[in-house]
């Protein structure tokens, strides 16, 4: 009997070595979480005096922990003066909904039997796809009230469409943001998502609500780069465009002039959570379908260059260089000689899909057509992505048609015959042709698209532009984009 005993023991210790994933690490007790909780761990607040309220459940988003509650968050204070009782859950930061859904339906029986009763779940970002998935698609329903929504990306984020295109493979491999949590926010993803999990879901069971983000901050702010970029796609947070953020079947609390990081604030957000104040009247706008970006990355083996275009009629030129590291020195040279140096360094912050990054930001106003040049050098070896963004130019005059890969060129202003496509699918090269060939469509697989446009101007300059989609074909060749 005892040698079977230490044959059982010494297995099951093997089989949590080898786990994929932490073990469920449980209780921690009474007070702050800390920043190296590991998941499926969880803290209460002080139990507030009195008669309390409905107790409130928080969850984290992508890339960060139960602690953003408190860490510069008075949320926390404000739930406890209004009578919560509250509780904080580590998700996986990295993983997929599926798997934080599976987590977060093994704890909440825990955190159901310490209250006595079910919770109104208040989830930042990722966090609202996670419970959405633990309600719909695993039993979480018979623990949770209610579901408030953060800025949530219930469509995905266009962000992580660019986190997975093929010129980001060098800085993915060194910075490691090619997560399964940054590949389930594909836009194609959530696309096939949300055909699986709409028709399921009932309000009526467990309602859930959103509240929006509409500011991303101004120049040379840390959430600047992911705004201007969302842009073309919408009125956003910097990480999510206001359209992703909605839910089918929920209701919009509120869409207020908050970014991606000021939307989990608790002096800011949890009157809304109580009802206390009605909707404000934001502007919004629906983006663009035309081309104004070009994106390039590679290598930085302690120098590098990366080259561009930019023809005529461009008002304003905003270079955002992504680096692993802040880079010892990065300059921009005009087709005149003129040089232009860095206006801003900000590091990527926690919640960022780009987290851990260095963005380097370098704007032009009404710069010149020709050949343009980013230099760089650095102590050792680094990698980098550029994103040249532009206003005016031809931008307008490149319009696709996501969803069946079909470009519309202005031929007054483009000469089509000139025009050439370089495809790639998920980091591999398809084709390099005048035309868009017809594209694989292997099923059960995610696709993200990055397709690199260069041309001629009807006044004989060349240009050139990018643009990143993704999709997923499912087992019947459905597309979803």
């Amino acid at each position: 009997m005892k040698s079977i005993l230490v044959k059982t023991v010494s297995v099951m210790v093997i089989l949590l070595f080898f786990s994929p994933f932490q073990a469920n690490a449980g209780f921690l007790g009474i007070g702050k979480p800390g920043p190296g909780d590991p998941p499926g761990s969880w803290t209460v607040g002080e139990m507030p005096e009195g008669d309390t309220k409905t107790p409130l459940l928080f969850l984290h988003g992508l890339n960060s922990s139960s602690s953003t509650w408190f860490e510069s968050n008075d949320m926390y204070q404000q739930a406890y003066e209004h009578g919560h009782p509250t509780a904080y859950l580590n998700l996986y930061p990295d993983q997929s909904n599926w798997d934080n859904a599976e987590l977060l339906t093994e704890i909440l029986p825990e955190i159901y039997e310490y209250f006595g009763e079910k919770m109104m779940v208040v989830a930042h970002s990722k966090g609202g796809v996670d419970v959405q998935t633990a309600v719909v698609h695993y039993d979480a329903s018979d623990y949770i009230e209610r579901v408030i929504t953060l800025g949530s990306p219930h469509h995905g984020s266009e962000l992580a469409n660019l986190a997975h295109s093929s010129w980001t493979w060098w800085l993915a491999e060194i910075i490691g943001m090619r997560s399964d949590g940054t590949d389930a926010l594909q836009t194609g993803n959530m696309a096939y998502f949300r055909s699986q999990t709409d028709p399921l879901f009932d309000p009526s069971t467990v309602p859930f609500s959103t509240i929006s983000g509409t500011a991303w901050g101004s120049f040379g702010s840390v959430l600047y780069f992911g705004g201007l970029y969302l842009s073309i796609y919408g009125t956003n947070d910097g990480a999510v465009t206001l359209n992703n953020s909605r839910l089918p079947g929920a209701p919009e609390i509120a869409s207020l002039p908050l970014d991606h990081f000021e939307i989990n604030q608790g002096h800011l957000i949890f009157p809304y959570l109580q009802g206390e104040l009605n909707q404000q009247n934001i502007t919004t706008h629906s983006g663009s379908d035309g081309a104004n970006m070009i994106v390039r990355g590679g290598e930085l083996r302690n120098e590098a260059e990366q080259p561009f275009t930019v023809e005529s009629d461009v008002n304003e030129l905003n270079i955002f260089l992504l680096a692993s590291d802040e880079l010892a020195e990065a300059s921009l040279h005009a087709p005149n000689g003129k040089l232009y140096q860095i206006e801003s360094v900000k590091k990527e912050p926690e919640h960022s899909i780009f987290y851990g990054t260095y963005v380097h930001h370098f704007k032009v106003q009404a710069p010149e057509p020709g050949m343009w040049d980013i230099t760089m050098s650095h102590d050792h070896d680094a990698s980098y992505l550029a994103v040249a963004m532009f206003e005016g130019g031809i931008s307008e005059a490149v319009q696709m048609n996501l969803s069946n890969l079909q470009t519309s060129l202005d031929k007054n202003e483009i000469i089509l015959s000139e025009t050439s496509y370089t495809v790639y699918i998920n980091d591999k090269k398809m084709s390099d042709s005048s035309t868009i060939q017809s594209l694989p469509l292997q099923t059960n697989q995610s696709q993200t698209l990055t397709i690199d446009i260069e041309g001629k101007t009807t006044t004989g300059q060349p240009f050139e532009r990018t643009i990143i989609t993704h999709r997923y074909i499912d087992e019947k060749g459905i597309v979803y984009d």
